[in-house]
């Protein structure tokens, strides 16, 4: 039997029996009570769309770029893999997503992919799955970056997640930085020997789809005020980790019960536990997110094309610039991305596989930075934050050992 879900990219996303079972799993109904952009609201009202929708968008458009390339060789076992892994691959996501995984990376040591794996394996999923014909670790490994074809579709440098997250995260904020010619880019696609390729005859496509991943993140995720926000919630939940009990929510001891964490059951142990440690940092992080009485950005420096190191250790720098300021350590927060604007970096160097179809015989290429030059004038930010009353002083102290950063504006 054949369904369909109305979608505001796509319009009617059509899904069959197996693809429902798989839906109507408790797992994936859990990505309806997780929101994509965490407190990205603060600044876009509008970006309250949720990981659900996000996930219906991944298994469309993957399906999309997959079904033309069964003439290079992709079996329909191959291009089902591929559209139950887009379903599957933010199955791991936390309470308020990234903002989450910030306090999960440094208490546990997971991120959100390690778990999404974990589920995959050991819950309900694993079952539907195995009665569907597919084994459970196979669409684990996809969803991990494992497999070398496969993965290139989900979890690759220009995949499924990318372009839908880009182009419904623009919606939903009300922007236009996200959009860029999707369709034609994904038609672009080649498969050789389990490599995926890029036609230079859709070049423009594939350097508009990185134009508007570099809008995107300066102008909604890396938004000075959204970063504000996001820095909050993560500190907060670091913060009262123990209070919060979040270690009996151990995804792989317990992923039955860290399934039980979304955004609304977080919220509730968030607020009881700041309640319960009122002079706590977590606590005023907590409270002034819900009043919006947000971090000050006190410094701010543009780190161009990759050509600086960005700090590993943000913490340390904290410390340090706390000790200047004269101030409590808790009281300076340095942000810096947790993922790398554009992939073409000379601190990141990942390089995008494109296909010349120019040639008498059509060659797999490599290089995009040698092919294309526009993109190599770019920045990613190195901020820090403090409360309001302290921004003067940190600014002072930030720049005695940063060096001198852009001009704030107050």
């Amino acid at each position: 039997m054949q369904y369909e879900i109305r979608d505001p990219i796509y319009g009617y996303i059509t899904f069959d029996d197996d693809d429902k079972k798989l839906i109507d799993t408790p797992e994936v109904q859990r990505l309806h009570r997780i929101l994509q952009l965490a407190v990205a609201y603060v600044a876009y009202p509008g970006a309250t769309h949720t990981r659900f929708e996000h996930s219906i968008g991944v298994m469309h458009v993957a399906t999309m770029m997959a079904e033309p390339l069964k003439s290079d060789g992709l079996t329909p076992d191959d291009a089902k893999k591929i559209r139950f892994s887009g379903l599957l691959h933010d199955l791991g996501h936390g309470p308020f997503s990234h903002s989450f995984e910030y306090a999960l990376k440094r208490r546990k040591n997971l991120n959100h992919e390690e778990i999404t794996a974990e589920l995959i394996k050991a819950t309900e999923i694993a079952d539907t799955l195995s009665a569907l014909g597919f084994k459970p670790e196979e669409i684990a490994d996809v969803v991990q970056g494992h497999d070398q074809l496969l993965s290139a579709f989900v979890a690759g440098q220009i995949d499924a997640d990318k372009i839908d997250f880009l182009l419904r995260d623009s919606l939903h904020a009300g922007v236009d930085y996200g959009r860029f010619d999707w369709q034609r880019l994904i038609r672009s696609f080649h498969v050789q020997e389990k490599n995926v390729y890029v036609s230079t005859n859709s070049l423009y496509a594939l350097e508009s789809f990185l134009i508007a991943r570099f809008q995107m993140f300066r102008a909604v995720y890396y938004h000075k005020t959204v970063r504000a926000a996001d820095l909050m919630l993560e500190r907060a939940i670091f913060d009262l980790w123990d209070s919060l009990e979040m270690d009996s929510f151990d995804p792989k001891q317990n992923p039955e019960r860290y399934l039980e964490l979304d955004d609304y059951t977080a919220y509730s142990r968030l607020k009881s536990a700041a309640e319960s440690k009122p002079n706590s940092t977590g606590s005023r992080l907590f409270f002034g997110l819900m009043k919006r009485d947000l971090l000050k950005m006190a410094y701010e420096k543009r780190i161009m094309g990759g050509k600086e190191a960005i700090i590993s250790r943000p913490q340390d720098m904290e410390a340090e610039i706390c000790q200047e300021s004269g101030l409590e350590e808790g009281s300076v927060f340095v942000d810096t991305p947790y993922l790398t604007v554009i992939p073409l970096s000379a601190s990141n160097r990942i390089e995008i596989d494109v296909w010349n179809e120019g040639s008498g015989n059509p060659e797999p290429l490599s290089n995009l930075s040698n092919i294309s030059k526009s993109l190599t004038g770019y920045y990613e930010p190195l901020r820090v934050y403090t409360f309001k009353e302290y921004r003067e002083v940190v600014n002072k102290a930030a720049s005695r050992i940063l060096g001198e950063g852009s001009e704030l504006h107050y």
